[in-house]
Formats: C-alpha cells, structure tokens, sequence
C-alpha cells in the first residue's frame, strides 16, 4: 500500500517568498517531499510531466514554475530529484515564563501588613 502524502502551504511561503499562488503550491509539495520524515527525505522523483499531472497543472506551466523556483533558488535538481532548499522546523513547544505576580491580594501574611484593606 502507498504511503499518503499531504503538504501544506504555510503562511511564511507566502509572505517571504514573493510567488503566485501556483508557484507556492509547487514549491510547498517539492519542500513538503524534501522534509518528509516518513518519505526519506526524497523531494521529487520523476518528471515535471508527471509533477504537472499530479498537481493538476498543464505540462508547460509547470516547465515555467520550476524554472523561476530554481531562478530563485529555492529548488534545485540532484541525482534525478527535485528537492527544496529551504527547511524550517515548527517552533518547538515553549514553556510560558512563570507570570510576576502584582497582586496585593496574593502576598503572603509575612510579607504584608496588618492593613485589614
């Protein structure tokens, strides 16, 4: 059975890239293939015909998007694939800092006043 595969277009592709929307649905599968864990890692194996076909996009269109995403540098091609330059990691969980407390009412006996208000 094949492996399914999903990519996302995620919101820095968008506002630090500077492609149409086509070309980062492209450019999100290639990177989604290039850093996927569960793949190896492979980005894209076989022809743009075929990545056109996939991807819903006509032959010669996607001649052109992979031409100006190498352009760009943002993909490149190595021993038969097409793999993605960029790899970003999800922020890991951070723990929150433990929030100052400012409140009076929470001091303790020891260190307020006999001030009943």
């Amino acid at each position: 059975m094949a492996k399914s595969f999903y990519f996302s277009i995620q919101s820095w592709m968008l506002e630090e890239l500077g492609l149409s929307l086509t070309d980062v649905a492209v450019f999100a599968y290639i990177n989604g293939l290039t850093n996927s864990e569960e793949l190896g890692k492979q980005g894209w194996r076989g022809s743009t015909r075929r990545l056109a076909k996939v991807l819903h996009v006509s032959p010669s269109t996607m001649n052109d998007i992979i031409n100006r995403l190498e352009e760009k540098a943002y993909i490149r091609h190595c021993n038969g694939f097409i793999l993605s330059n960029f790899h970003r990691d999800l922020p890991s969980k951070v723990e929150p800092e433990k929030p100052i407390v400012r409140n009076p009412d929470t001091f303790s006996d020891a260190e307020g006043t006999n001030v009943p208000f």
